[in-house]
């Protein structure tokens, strides 16, 4: 079962830099500083943003065209749950964990037992420890 980070929570922290090295993430967010955010963490943990998804079917599309090792999954894009990329990654096998500031922990616990979650605001190096843990 993947780490689980409670909503409003960080997590405890780990010795050493977070690294992503050679993985490809797909960022799906709608709020575009976010986005600018999050893809410069993951990048200079080594990891590589392959797709930028604002909407639900911009995010299907990206899933069924790029190679990917996991993805970053705000849960309301423009008031459209994310649920069924989320849906799509896990028949896809991928790994992947949520970031929201809307979603309450019941609503993702309830649908996703196992996935992660990490709440905003996150620290960046909270939520790469996630990641890395998704992705070994």
């Amino acid at each position: 079962m993947s780490e689980r980070l409670p909503i409003g929570g960080t997590g405890s922290p780990a010795a050493g830099p977070v690294t992503l090295e050679g993985k490809d993430i797909v960022l799906v967010e709608d709020e575009a500083l976010i986005v600018m955010d999050l893809a410069d963490e993951i990048e200079r943990a080594g990891a590589r943003v392959v797709a930028e998804c604002a909407t639900v079917d911009e995010a299907l599309g990206a899933i069924a065209t790029v190679q990917f090792d996991a993805a970053v999954l705000d849960v309301d894009l423009r008031g459209r749950d994310v649920f069924p990329v989320a849906d799509r990654l896990i028949e896809l096998g991928k790994p992947f964990l949520f970031h929201t500031g809307h979603a309450t922990r019941y609503d993702l616990e309830g649908r996703y037992p196992d996935k992660p979650v990490c709440a905003k605001p996150v620290a960046g190096e909270a939520l790469l420890r996630v990641l890395a843990g998704l992705v070994g």
